[in-house]
């Protein structure tokens, strides 16, 4: 399967690991803030959101599936859309033939999601590909946050310039941001953020 997408077996299983190691990373960093205001923050002996605290999973620049296996094999209850971007490498029949569901779509465009809306956002890299595809990150914003749900997450993982041009935008949004520095001497940083509410 993988060279009729000319994709190769490492490409792949890099993919599916660091993907892996992301999953467990947004889930420590996610879950004390999901509790924060919580009533009954949960016991040592059980740290994890309950299940359906994240169902609908859009996975905006998916690459091969990487976020969906990892969910599979954590366990987690949830759904995920894959979507690769279209003028990016199209690995879409690589995300079909496991099983999952995908699509191809031009982020400098508003995607179509009617009735769904989404729990969690995640992007890796999406942010410094639409600056070279000369896309507007602020248009994309504005998308992601009429498909977010109120009180849902947004992960974003890309360079420091383009994640704080994106920081700058959600405090206009009005979402709950803060950057993360990934502690690994690395120009990657975090943005995570949740759409709130009620906007104030």
């Amino acid at each position: 399967m993988f060279v009729s997408t000319g994709v190769q077996q490492d490409e792949f299983l890099e993919d599916f690991e660091s993907s892996r190691s992301a999953l467990r990373n947004y889930w420590s960093l996610l879950t004390p803030l999901i509790f924060s205001d919580h009533p009954k923050r949960p016991a040592d002996e059980d740290p994890l959101p309950p299940y359906n605290m994240i169902r609908n999973v859009m996975d905006m620049n998916a690459r091969f599936g990487g976020l969906n296996s990892a969910f599979l094999e954590a366990g987690k209850s949830a759904w995920v859309m894959n979507v690769v971007p279209i003028s990016a490498r199209n690995t879409l029949p690589l995300i079909l033939d496991q099983g999952f569901i995908g699509v191809l779509h031009d982020w400098c465009e508003s995607f179509p999601t009617y009735p769904r809306t989404y729990d969690m956002l995640h992007a890796n890299g999406l942010l410094s590909y639409l600056i070279s595809e000369g896309c507007s990150i602020t248009n994309l914003l504005v998308e992601m946050d009429r498909i977010l749900r109120p009180e849902g997450w947004v992960v974003l993982s890309d360079k420091v310039g383009p994640i704080e041009n994106a920081r700058m935008i959600t405090t206009l949004l009005r979402w709950e941001a803060r950057v993360i520095d990934l502690e690994n001497d690395s120009d990657q940083r975090l943005l995570v953020c949740q759409k709130p509410f009620v906007r104030k």
